[in-house]
């Protein structure tokens, strides 16, 4: 990331007014720690001096940090810390433990459980939480006992311990204490049942079976979207519940009050495939939730038959039908119609908006032994983007080693559109050769002027490849004209995918970090007084087109790296004009890329800032391929998804009215993002 004045810094940074009287030594002290954290290295010298600094503030960020940063060796730091006088740092301490991963600190933090001192209601959540995370037979069998009650800790803290136990042993997996968690899905606490129904429903423990079909029929319409989501086909068959039973709960889930329940009865119903249930579906198509009617469309397209092709035809000539889900219908036509999905794609195959020809394309790919010509088309389109979505989707209707098809990649290899390009070193794939080596060489250096990575991972990607298969490759790229390959690439991520998937040029590319951030420590300086000390969160406000108006709060303490990175985009109208390229109703709603296709970026990524915020409702997140690639895709949740917890980064939350938030729909345009 380049570096900025630091006067520019202060001025794209500061969303409200910074804290009168800042201490300039808490400047000076938490600076450093950003900085490490920032560039992925543990530094004892400056996480050690920040633990032991006399304000709780720079403690808790030290610790943090030494989470974040990820490496094992900093745990006896934060063992310390949980000793620490201030019961902030000791819940930051626990949080930062289980990001580490390391079922070895099991045993510490169950000694801090059961020594005899005050520990606060969130210091004992957190340190639930870090044992679901660690795992390991020491933590599996103490969330166990806290869960069944035979916990060596005292009752008063057990019962402080169990809503959190409850809702994290699902990240325990087949090892959950599931006899433990049916007794709560009858719990008299609400927030009790729902955790327990959630952790169920994630580890869709057959024995649970009976009692998530009582939850779909529960009070609370969060119980019931989350039991009912569960109640798919292959955990009915798990379950041995009787299919009839189960299609009756769904059924009468269809006509729920609450528009999340109707969502997850849609997505359960999908997995049956019983055309018998097409009416309920049909029905929903009118809903006034336009959520629902998408995933009504979406549903149809799983249950497949006649009836629900006939209505999924039938949305491109329905006024109230929106534009996502005539999308699902066209998706649908082509893996199920092919005679009505061609009648339907002619049109928009010659349609002005991008998204439409695009939509088309994909349908010809998903129909195996699609006419060339199609494909043929597209990739004659002027938009960079069809011409690749043809490239892809022609691969998809054939085999992988049609020689017609890697042909047209090997010719798009120096194409100047790095979308294109990308495509065609995926495309090619496992069917590179030594032949391919000098193409895909000038890829990656043309990809080395990109604003995106894409293509040049591409490009990774099958070299990789391709030197698994033939150990002569190394010896290829040291000769004079391709050893420029050899020069370690400035960007961590893709000396990091080195790591993982070639471990040869990893060695000679050298280590990913320290990362160069391109910041100095006075940038650092500049965050921490706009951000982590300011009185006020920076606020901003995102205006959609016949939507209203979102408003949201960031939180520059939690997450300063990525609100100063999320406020530089704003500033530079970033999100401007940008469509909503993908909403998965009763989950969330994405943004950041111009493209519109979900793969595009700033040019640019941040390092991953997790904290101990939790992702309910509505709550605002880093979208990500793999660690540290946030950039400028975000998202909001539409509904309590704890799995998102310590994975994604929390930086914001939606405050005021969500009206415009849940009328969001995928297409649907950002007039623009302003403070």
């Amino acid at each position: 990331m380049r570096t900025l004045p630091s006067l520019l810094l202060v001025a794209l940074f500061v969303g409200a007014s910074p804290a009168a009287a800042q201490d300039p030594a808490l400047v000076e002290a938490l600076a450093p720690i950003l900085m490490t954290e920032d560039r992925r290295v543990l530094d004892l010298a400056v996480l050690a001096r920040g633990i032991g600094h006399p304000d709780p503030l720079v403690r808790r960020t030290a610790v943090t940090a030494v989470g974040r940063i990820g490496d094992r060796r900093g745990a006896p730091l934060l063992i310390e810390a949980l000793v620490d006088r201030d019961q902030g740092v000791v819940a930051d301490a626990f949080f930062a433990l289980g990001l580490l991963g390391d079922s070895a600190n099991a045993p510490a933090i169950l000694t801090r459980l059961r020594s005899p001192d005050t520990l606060a209601a969130a210091a004992l959540s957190e340190a639930a939480a870090a044992l679901a995370r660690i795992g390991g037979q020491v933590a599996i069998a103490e969330l166990g006992d806290i869960v069944s009650g035979r916990s060596g800790v005292t009752a008063a803290r057990r019962e402080q311990l169990l809503p959190t136990a409850v809702l994290e042993v699902w990240r325990l997996g087949a090892k959950a204490p599931v006899n433990g968690l049916t007794q709560y899905l009858t719990s008299a606490d609400e927030d009790l049942r729902w955790r327990a129904t959630y952790a169920l429903a994630r580890v869709r423990a057959p024995v649970a079976g009976q009692g998530l079909m009582q939850a779909s029929r529960d009070a609370s319409p969060l119980i019931r979207e989350t039991a009912v989501r569960a109640l798919s086909r292959s955990f009915a068959d798990s379950a041995g519940l009787p299919a009839a039973a189960v299609l009756g709960e769904l059924r009468r889930a269809l006509d729920d009050r609450a528009p999340g329940v109707k969502v997850h009865a849609l997505q359960a119903l999908a997995t049956w495939r019983d055309s018998t249930m097409v009416d309920g579906v049909v029905r929903l198509l009118s809903d006034p939730d336009l959520n629902v009617r998408l995933q009504a469309a979406t549903a149809l397209g799983e249950i497949r038959g006649s009836a629900a092709v006939l209505a999924l035809d039938g949305l491109f000539e329905r006024r109230e039908a929106t534009w996502p889900m005539r999308r699902t219908a066209l998706t649908a036509l082509a893996r199920h119609d092919t005679a009505r999905f061609a009648k339907r794609a002619a049109v928009w195959a010659a349609s002005a908006d991008v998204r439409e020809r695009m939509a088309a394309i994909e349908g010809w790919g998903a129909i195996p032994g699609a006419a060339e010509q199609h494909f043929r088309t597209a990739m004659q389109d002027a938009d960079a983007r069809v011409h690749a979505a043809g490239l892809a989707a022609w691969r998809g209707a054939r085999t992988r080693s049609d020689s017609t098809v890697l042909a047209a990649a090997r010719e798009r290899l120096r194409h100047p559109a790095p979308e294109v390009r990308a495509t065609a070193a995926g495309v090619l794939g496992a069917n590179a050769q030594l032949d391919d080596v000098d193409a895909l060489l000038a890829a990656w250096r043309l990809g080395a002027t990109d604003v995106e990575r894409d293509a040049q991972s591409a490009v990774l990607a099958t070299l990789s490849g391709l030197a698994r298969r033939l150990p002569a490759l190394m010896q290829m790229l040291a000769e004079p004209a391709r050893r420029d390959f050899l020069t370690p690439p400035a960007d961590p991520l893709l000396r990091g995918a080195a790591v993982r998937t070639w471990p040869a040029l990893a060695e000679r590319w050298g280590p990913v970090a320290p990362i160069a951030t391109g910041r100095s420590l006075e940038d650092y300086r500049s965050i921490v007084r706009t951000l982590v000390l300011a009185r006020e969160n920076p606020k901003v406000v995102v205006e959609l087109e016949n939507r209203g108006t979102v408003e949201i709060e960031l939180l520059g303490r939690d997450a300063p790296l990525t609100v100063a990175n999320f406020l530089r985009l704003v500033d530079r109208r970033w999100f401007d004009g940008n469509r909503w390229h993908r909403v998965v109703p009763n989950f969330v709603v994405q943004d950041g890329d111009r493209s519109g296709t979900g793969s595009g970026g700033p040019g640019w990524s941040i390092r991953d800032e997790f904290n101990r915020r939790r992702y309910d409702v509505p709550m605002v997140g880093m979208a990500l391929s793999g660690p540290d690639t946030g950039g400028s895709q975000w998202f909001i949740t539409l509904s309590p998804q704890p799995h998102l917890d310590a994975r994604y980064t929390i930086f914001g939350k939606v405050v005021g009215s969500y009206n415009g938030l849940q009328r969001i729909t995928q297409g649907d345009l950002i007039r623009s993002i302003h403070r």
